[in-house]
């Protein structure tokens, strides 16, 4: 009898800690890292169950939470690249008073949504499957620069005009030639004049939450039960997914400040020869997505060798964290030596390339207690600069309580 109680106590043990052989990943602003389960987000406390018993961390207090799932390949459907660059993957339907409408596969609980116009950027009936191609589209929706409304054509042309409607069947708008109806399925994807965009971005703690099929919604709030997603995007609507859906979830204006967000003191570079680049928020250095080693970051800053990147601290600040790679639209090429700086002290220092595609260098979380000023430093590698197309990955400062 007391064989048998014990060897179902043992298996009883095996079991529970099963659970955390594979799970959600947790990283807080004081550098630690929680493993196990995510049980409940609610009023901005996230309650998650390590093998160590359960912890309830406040959402301030979070960098961001990894749920471990591999995010899919994009749906076959359409693409709604909002104004802070949000992507919804959806089935596009029809315009509405001032809106489009949608319907999220992955989340068929949500119904219909209505996407107010000001807060569209682009919009994208059918995203293609090849990743190159999905590259060189948000590449081009980057760069755009017409004081327009824009709408491509699937023979490669584009036309010029205000956007009026859309339906099923038929695509309108106002032209030079006047008003002007087209059938929807000669339409690729259509982009808003940027002047008349209005989405505003609050302060207040907020979520960016990502799913597997590749949406991603900043939401004013966010709740999570063993079963479901409950959350509200900042255009109104509501989402609800099953959360096998939810790949990651990062806090917004608590501790962790995304670089991208701030404004740097000063950047320099310096040519190889002549030609000149600058620099980009949230962008690699030729206007397309942060992608090294098959992997997309939502921010992060796109340079080229060689640049410095200056950034004010004052003393507010108790570490920064960040990775480091090649772009992957070097296509295995590029060299760059990489150095961080904190108060004029080399803090990190490391040769990167894109062979293969690597992934991105992990930079050790870096102590700014009393720091001043940061620098992030990228020198020419051995190939001087050819292809040296750099991503700082997901830098964060980390301020202090």
């Amino acid at each position: 009898m007391r064989l048998s109680v014990l060897l179902f106590l043992i298996c009883l043990l095996f079991c529970c800690r099963q659970q955390f052989v594979v799970g959600a990943v947790l990283d807080q602003a004081d550098g630690t890292v929680l493993q196990g389960t995510l049980l409940q987000v609610d009023q901005n406390q996230f309650t998650f169950q390590t093998e160590n018993g359960t912890r309830t961390v406040p959402a301030t207090e979070i960098i961001r939470v990894t749920l471990g799932k591999r995010q899919a390949n994009s749906p076959r459907g359409g693409l709604v690249i909002l104004a802070n660059d949000d992507r919804i993957h959806a089935e596009i339907l029809r315009s509405e008073e001032e809106s489009i409408l949608v319907r999220l596969k992955s989340c068929p609980d949500t119904g219909e949504w209505k996407i107010p116009l000001e807060t569209i950027q682009s919009v994208f009936f059918q995203w293609p499957a090849f990743g190159q191609s999905q590259v060189q589209l948000l590449q081009k929706v980057a760069l755009l620069k017409k004081n327009s409304d824009l709408f491509y054509l699937k023979n490669g042309d584009y036309l010029e005009g205000e956007f009026l409607s859309f339906d099923k069947r038929t695509f309108r708008f106002e032209s030079n030639a006047g008003e002007t109806a087209v059938p929807r399925a000669g339409i690729a994807f259509f982009s808003f004049n940027p002047e008349l965009i209005n989405f505003p971005q609050p302060d207040q703690l907020r979520y960016r939450i990502e799913l597997v099929d590749g949406t991603r919604l900043v939401v004013s709030s966010l709740k999570l039960t063993q079963d479901m997603i409950s959350a509200k995007t900042l255009f109104g609507t509501v989402l609800q997914c099953k959360r096998e859906q939810l790949a990651s979830v990062t806090p917004l204006g608590g501790r962790g400040v995304p670089l991208s967000e701030l404004e740097p003191t000063g950047y320099r570079f310096t040519p190889y020869f002549t030609k000149q680049w600058g620099w980009r928020p949230d962008r690699n250095v030729v206007a397309g997505p942060l992608r090294v080693g098959g992997r997309e970051y939502v921010t992060g800053l796109g340079v080229h060798s060689a640049t410095e990147l200056r950034y004010s601290l004052d003393g507010k600040y108790a570490a920064f964290q960040t990775d480091v790679g090649i772009d992957d639209s070097t296509n295995g090429k590029g060299n760059a030596d990489i150095s961080i700086f904190v108060d004029q002290r080399v803090v990190f220092h490391h040769s990167i390339d894109g062979a293969e595609q690597q992934p991105a260098t992990i930079v050790p979380r870096i102590d700014l207690s009393g720091a001043r000023e940061l620098v992030l430093k990228v020198d020419f590698g051995k190939n001087a600069d050819i292809q040296d197309l750099v991503d700082w990955c997901r830098p964060v400062l980390i301020l202090k309580k």
